[in-house]
């Protein structure tokens, strides 16, 4: 590749890679939250290699909830991701391609919103 050659698009290369005996949701990590950066950064290690995470805010103080929401809203920021309020207390994290197949939209649509 030359200096000025064309660069990959990470959005056509997963989707080359898609293939229908993996969906984004067989990959969803689902976990309730402790005040843990040690595990909140394990969790955004396993989002960019490709978890999408649902992650419940339930079980912690309103301080640590917005610290560790800030913590994952900014690491999806970075990895070009997007996130997804499912209630008041439940969020999505994934990556853009990994909405690609549909499959994070079913499980959305299945969870209560209370």
């Amino acid at each position: 590749m030359g200096l000025f050659g064309k660069k990959k698009n990470e959005y056509e290369e997963a989707s080359k890679n898609l293939n229908q005996t993996e969906l984004a949701s067989d990959r969803v990590i689902t976990e309730e939250l402790s005040d843990d950066d040690q595990r909140a950064a394990t969790l955004v290690t396993s989002l960019k290699n490709g978890c999408p995470l649902i992650l419940n805010f339930d079980n912690l103080e309103p301080m640590a909830a917005n610290k560790l929401l800030a913590f994952f809203a900014g690491a999806c920021f970075a990895l070009d991701g997007k996130s997804v309020k499912i209630n008041e207390k439940i969020y999505l994290f994934a990556r853009k391609t990994d909405f690609f197949d549909g499959s994070l939209k079913e499980l959305i649509d299945s969870i209560p919103r209370e």
